[in-house]
């Protein structure tokens, strides 16, 4: 079974998703405007978004505690980067703890994300625009989705027809971070070790 195009008389299976990336770029403008935020090292750049909006109906499925990021955060030779709008007190000082770089808070709108974004080497994400925009932008994506995700997500992989430069990191069991957590942690370390691959 496919999906029918409104405007097209195609269906569009599995094999057949357009998965044209980049399809969005940053405004030029907006990348001069943080490119001077970053140190030009061979450390790798990595922004995490561990929540989405409140309201959302699934938000308590789909959003992790940020203290549950703590041993992801606790990696060396990674500089992690906040790229959560919303961050409470509490979350803005366990950062500070793990000398995140919080940016989040200063974007303006949805432009000021992707400029962030497109100076990353990677994003860590659950299910959020933040996930869409950065694979959108063929940015390397590690994405958290619960045991019950997202239809567009689809059962049992580890990758995304949507998105071919993300990885899906699962829950095993309902509620249960630790699986995918542990499993992205010992990625990190990996990517960490190799360094940076900016052009």
């Amino acid at each position: 079974m496919g999906l029918r195009c409104p405007t097209r008389s195609r269906v569009v299976e599995l094999a057949t998703i357009p998965a044209n990336i980049p399809y969005i770029r940053p405004f030029t403008e907006r990348l001069a405007k943080w490119r001077d935020r970053f140190v030009d090292d061979d450390r790798v750049r990595v922004g995490i978004c561990w929540a989405g909006n409140r309201a959302h109906l699934n938000d308590r499925n789909r959003s992790i505690a940020l203290d549950r990021l703590a041993k992801v955060l606790s990696i060396p030779d990674i500089d992690f980067v906040s790229i959560q709008k919303d961050v409470g007190e509490a979350q803005a000082e366990l950062l500070r703890g793990h000398g995140v770089r919080q940016l989040g808070q200063e974007f303006q709108d949805f432009s000021d994300t992707a400029a962030v974004v497109a100076l990353l080497d990677l994003v860590v994400a659950v299910d959020t625009s933040v996930a869409h925009l950065a694979g959108a932008m063929g940015k390397a994506v590690a994405l958290l989705i619960p045991f019950s995700p997202d239809w567009r997500w689809l059962l049992d992989r580890t990758d995304s027809p949507w998105y071919p430069t993300m990885r899906i990191f699962r829950q095993d069991a309902v509620a249960d971070w630790d699986g995918p957590l542990e499993r992205l942690r010992q990625e990190l370390i990996g990517v960490a070790r190799r360094g940076a691959r900016r052009s």
